[in-house]
């Protein structure tokens, strides 16, 4: 049998109207704009925070100006990022990656290529 997990959700002007005070730790979503808020037990809707994410702690993107077959990129992301890389044409390129820890990686080619690695 699935299991189903279903947060709290409606609109935001129906958030807004109704104002709601979330139990604590309970998650509200607003369906038409997908932003969210966490409960704390005692502050309403309308003042709580709405959860925001630090990009630069999620994703890195690397640019590689000069054509090399072995691009060393350290991220400092703290975890083991997925990658897809681009050329400077803005094609994405297959190029071996070798997590040289949790905050340094290598991407190696079969050619000299410059471009992007986004990282996350």
């Amino acid at each position: 049998m699935a299991v189903q997990i279903q947060l709290r959700n409606d609109s935001a002007a129906n958030w807004a109207s109704a104002n709601p005070t979330l139990a604590a730790g309970e998650v509200g979503v607003e369906t038409d704009t997908f932003l969210m808020k966490v409960g704390d037990g005692s502050t309403a809707w309308n003042s709580l925070a709405y959860v925001s994410v630090d990009k630069s702690q999620v994703s890195y993107t690397h640019t590689q100006g000069s054509t090399s077959n072995t691009w060393s990129i350290a991220h400092n992301l703290d975890f083991y990022p997925t990658v897809q890389i681009f050329d400077s044409a803005s094609n994405l390129v297959e190029g071996a990656v070798s997590h040289t820890d949790a905050n340094n990686l290598t991407l190696t080619f079969s050619a000299a290529i410059s471009g992007k690695a986004y990282l996350s």
